[in-house]
């Protein structure tokens, strides 16, 4: 595997751990809950943004896997 790749696979590791870190953390920041998961867990609003910037990180590790 060549380098660029093992860094693409680094950093997808890397985003998954904190984005799951800041989907699971909770804060007064969060927001209201949007949809509820089970009785004391939730989808907070700004649980999207973690989401949304999860896939941007996605997107940048696929396009530096493919451009080998």
């Amino acid at each position: 595997m060549c380098p660029r790749r093992r860094s693409s696979v680094a950093m997808l590791v890397v985003i998954t751990l904190l984005a799951g870190l800041a989907v699971a953390g909770r804060s007064r920041l969060s927001g209201p809950v949007l949809f509820d998961v089970v009785g004391s867990h939730g989808l907070h609003r700004d649980d999207l943004i973690v989401v949304a910037l999860w896939v941007v990180g996605l997107a940048i590790c696929v396009a530096a896997w493919r451009r080998q």
